[in-house]
C-alpha cells in the first residue's frame, strides 16, 4: 500500500510539472551510498567512536522538468540502501536496509551549455522494504533478514541536499551528483519527548539525462 502511495506521489508530481515545464529530460541513475545512523541521546556519546559509515547501492530513474534556464524540478524513483556499522573488523553489529525512495528536488543550474554546475535540495519520502542484520565476534559471524515489529517505522520522511556537474554528451548530459540525505523521522516509534534514531546518508551517483541537463 505504501509503495502505491510513493508511485502515486511520483506520478502526480510528474503530471503537475509537465504542464509548466519548458523542456523535459529523463534517464537512469546509479551510484553508491555511505550511511550510518544517529543514535538516541545517552547512547551516542558511548558509541560515537565505534559508529562507522557502511557502503551500499543506489539505482533508479530521474525526470527533470526545466522551469527556466536557472531552475528545474527533479523527481526521482530510487532503490537505495542505508545502514550502519558499530565496531571494527573483529567485532561488529551491522545493518543494511533496502528502501524505495522518492526525492522531489529543486535544481539550480549555472554555467555554459556544455558544462554546468548545479545545487539540489528538497524533500524525500521512502519505504523500508527489507533488510539484513549481521553480527560478528571473533571467528563467529551470523546474519539474518529483518523481521519487522510493530514499533518499526518503515515509512521515512527526509531531506536531501547536494551539488554536482552536468556535461553535455551526445543526446543528453552526464550528471555527477554528491548528496547528503537526512532522515527526519525516527527508525522506531518513540514516546513524545524521547530522542530519535535517524538515517544519515552520503551518496555519490551518475545519471544520464536524455534531452537536456
Amino acid at each position: 500500500m505504501k509503495i502505491k502511495f510513493l508511485l502515486s506521489l511520483l506520478f502526480a508530481v510528474g503530471i503537475g510539472f509537465t504542464a509548466m515545464a519548458q523542456s523535459v529530460s529523463f534517464g537512469p541513475r546509479v551510484g553508491a551510498t555511505f550511511s550510518k545512523i544517529s543514535l538516541p541521546d545517552g547512547e551516542g556519546d558511548e558509541l560515537e567512536d565505534e559508529l562507522k559509515y557502511t557502503p551500499g547501492l543506489q539505482v533508479g530513474a530521474v525526470a527533470n522538468f526545466a522551469v527556466s534556464e536557472l531552475l528545474s524540478i527533479q523527481p526521482e524513483l530510487l532503490f537505495i540502501q542505508k545502514g550502519f556499522k558499530i565496531g571494527d573488523s573483529d567485532a561488529y553489529i551491522k545493518g543494511t536496509s533496502n528502501y524505495i525512495e522518492v526525492p522531489v528536488l529543486a535544481k539550480i543550474s549555472f554555467g555554459s551549455e556544455q558544462l554546468k554546475g548545479f545545487v539540489t535540495g528538497g524533500p524525500t519520502a521512502g519505504y523500508l522494504m527489507s533488510g539484513k542484520s549481521s553480527m560478528k565476534f571473533g571467528n563467529s559471524e551470523t546474519s539474518d533478514s529483518y523481521e519487522f515489529e510493530d514499533e518499526d517505522n518503515r515509512m521515512e520522511l527526509g531531506a536531501s541536499f547536494g551539488i554536482g556537474l552536468a556535461y553535455g554528451l551526445g543526446a543528453g548530459a552526464l550528471n555527477l551528483d554528491v548528496r547528503y540525505g537526512l532522515g527526519l523521522t525516527s527508525l522506531y516509534e518513540v514516546e513524545s519527548g524521547e530522542s530519535k534514531s535517524r538515517n544519515r546518508v552520503l551518496g555519490v551517483s551518475v545519471a544520464y539525462l536524455f534531452g537536456g541537463k
